[in-house]
């Protein structure tokens, strides 16, 4: 497949666009309003280089990748879609759930793949720990915590993750959705509740949020996405009626994990995985283990509601 670039990003530059590449696709057409780094990033990839928007969205390549400030996810990824592209975004979707719910019904008018770079559901692990779920290792699936955490609010400075309007949350946005992705895809799409506290209190930039969440299932999910916190212990636990799984290390962006049932090791995973290829290959393949339009959907409104119930001090329905 033939990929544009919006946004020439950290994220983008040193994991995205390799992916892209190793997994198999081509880099044909890229955008930045940093004229110097795209035109060096697109001599090195053999693409062509645009600092006109609408231009870029006119040239005929099949997908674009989304990595811009989080406020201009909706704007860019409607007009890719409008142009007939297929749209891998980053998180978080979008800062409005009426935006992401357009975007969703776009795609399915337009037939169009849209994807939402949740890494964390090509990690190794996760299909152990449905399998263990599913065979009722730890009997009924009652309390689930992810944590993902890093000290890390100084390499925010004089970005535009400083800016409330244009990041749309703090830890949350950066890191929390990726914890709620992942009880999306363990425990389903029926989330009921959200409960949350944040701090500081009611700030769009929050440094910390304890968010928890109740299942249809009963299943309890609690999320806790810090930037001033440790990374150390960032596990996946859950625990169930007859004993409790563990995956060290699971809310990373490389994989180093271990699978522990009741306290036991019983698989081991290294760095051979690479999650963001995998995104990739199954983007642009048969786009079945990746975040789809439902999945962005909820994932919009579970971070937006969890801002709410924080700041409110009130359950909120999701």
């Amino acid at each position: 497949m033939e990929f544009g670039i919006i946004s020439l990003g950290n994220h983008a530059t040193t994991r995205m666009i390799p992916s892209i590449t190793k997994s198999g696709s081509r880099i044909t057409h890229i955008y930045s309003r940093d004229r110097d780094k795209g035109e060096k990033i697109s001599r090195e990839y053999g693409a062509q280089f645009f600092g006109n928007l609408e231009e870029f969205i006119r040239q005929p390549f099949e997908a674009v990748y989304i990595s811009s400030p989080n406020s201009l996810h909706f704007i860019h990824a409607k007009m890719a879609f409008e142009a007939g592209k297929s749209v891998l975004l980053e998180k978080p979707v979008t800062l409005s759930i009426r935006d992401t719910e357009e975007l969703a019904s776009l795609s399915r008018k337009m037939d169009l793949k849209f994807g939402i770079g949740f890494h964390l559901r090509f990690h190794p692990a996760v299909e152990e720990v449905k399998k263990y779920l599913s065979n009722k290792s730890i009997g009924e699936t009652r309390i689930a915590s992810g944590k993902f955490t890093s000290n890390s609010v100084s390499s925010h400075d004089g970005t535009w993750w400083e800016i409330p309007e244009m990041a749309g949350g703090g830890s949350i946005a950066g890191r929390g959705v990726h914890v709620f992705d992942s009880f999306i895809n363990l425990f389903g799409k029926e989330v009921n509740l959200v409960k949350a506290s944040n701090l500081p209190k009611c700030a769009v930039i929050e440094d910390t949020m304890q968010a928890t969440f109740e299942f249809k299932s009963g299943i309890i999910a609690n999320a806790l996405s810090s930037r001033v916190i440790s990374s150390s212990s960032n596990d996946l636990m859950i625990f169930g009626s007859d004993g409790n799984l563990m995956v060290t290390n699971f809310y990373a962006t490389s994989v180093s994990s271990a699978i522990y049932l009741n306290g036991k090791m019983i698989r081991e995973f290294d760095g051979r995985t690479n999650m963001y290829e995998e995104e990739v290959k199954d983007f642009t393949g048969d786009f079945r283990k990746i975040a789809g339009p439902e999945e962005a959907i909820l994932s919009t409104k579970m971070h937006l509601l969890s801002q709410k119930a924080a700041c409110t001090g009130r359950s909120v329905k999701v």
